[in-house]
């Protein structure tokens, strides 16, 4: 397996997917501007790559 930067498993859809379950739980982005959306999907991604990286034992 190589890192998450370069795994072809890591694509938008892992984020959307992600995303779709949460929404299934009833978490939801918080209301905003489009800015703010960009900035939490930021954030989602860098926390998502960690998450990817401990499945992988990869961690840090």
């Amino acid at each position: 397996m190589g890192n998450s930067t370069t795994d072809l498993r890591f694509t938008p859809l892992l984020a959307t997917d992600i995303q779709a379950v949460l929404e299934k739980h009833g978490y939801r982005l918080p209301s905003g501007r489009e800015h703010v959306h960009e900035l939490v999907l930021a954030r989602v991604d860098i926390v998502l790559r960690n998450l990817v990286e401990t499945f992988a034992g990869r961690t840090r």
